[in-house]
């Protein structure tokens, strides 16, 4: 695939979060990719935090990958000494060249009360935080989703389209642009038979037809690509079929 193309798609560990970040970033850049979001916390590439930046550097430079996102840890009821984990996070991502990072929190009051410290803490790092639509969290539904969009009420706040995970939640891809508008700052792609992750292709998720609306928007960001198939064994070959399949049925969409 063309430098041009492969550059719009990232890999995310949760598709092998049993691999820890040596092994998944030459797994992936293996495939073809060039970029990763990594995970502070959940899968065994997890970035440590209170780690060197340089030995993070170092890994994803050995496999010609670098980091484009990071899940930074949630803002939880311990409201000030979770914020200032959740800035050292973006500290963290910033000095590993992470563009945007994804913030989190236990609930949507606290998503709220504590975004505004948040964005004025990490307003000079140059960052793009976002908030992520995810099934079994705060940010589940579409009102979800709007609430907090409200009750944050600043635009330094982007959002990430989760198509997946809107998916299993009964919203289409179409529902949750016209929500989260010109806000959304990268989007996360997969798909489903209802809410189980299949190979590219293969589901009921129109991705040429999202690559191409998004396309027409003026949206020229990243897509992270995910997979949570049922035969786990086949992860790795599933993801290379879907940078064939993306390549080879959405390359207009892409310049």
């Amino acid at each position: 695939m063309p430098a041009l193309l492969v550059d719009r798609f990232v890999a995310s560990p949760c598709c092998n979060p049993e691999m820890d970040l040596d092994t998944v970033l030459a797994a992936y850049s293996r495939i073809g990719f060039r970029k990763f979001e990594a995970f502070t916390s959940w899968c065994r590439s997890a970035l440590d935090i209170n780690g060197e930046p340089a030995t993070c550097l170092a890994a994803a430079r050995r496999h010609g990958m670098r980091f484009a996102s990071i899940h930074l840890p949630p803002i939880t009821d311990d409201l000030d000494a979770s914020l200032a984990t959740a800035v050292q996070a973006a500290e963290f991502a910033k000095a590993v060249g992470a563009g945007v990072v994804l913030f989190k929190a236990n609930s949507r009051p606290n998503y709220i009360r504590c975004a505004k410290p948040f964005l004025d803490a990490v307003e000079e790092l140059g960052l793009t935080p976002v908030i992520q639509n995810h099934v079994g969290t705060p940010l589940t539904t579409l009102d979800d989703v709007r609430e907090v969009i409200d009750g944050i009420c600043d635009p330094r706040m982007k959002s990430l389209l989760e198509v997946g995970h809107f998916h299993s939640a009964g919203v289409t891809w179409q529902q949750g642009v016209e929500l989260l508008g010109d806000r959304i700052a990268l989007v996360h792609i997969k798909d489903q038979v209802g809410k189980q992750s299949v190979p590219f292709g293969q589901g009921e998720i129109d991705l040429p037809g999202l690559l191409r609306h998004m396309h027409g928007r003026g949206y020229r960001g990243d897509y992270v690509v995910e997979m949570e198939v049922a035969d786990r064994e086949n992860t790795l070959l599933y993801l290379e079929q879907a940078l064939e399949f993306l390549g080879n049925r959405c390359r207009e969409y892409l310049s």
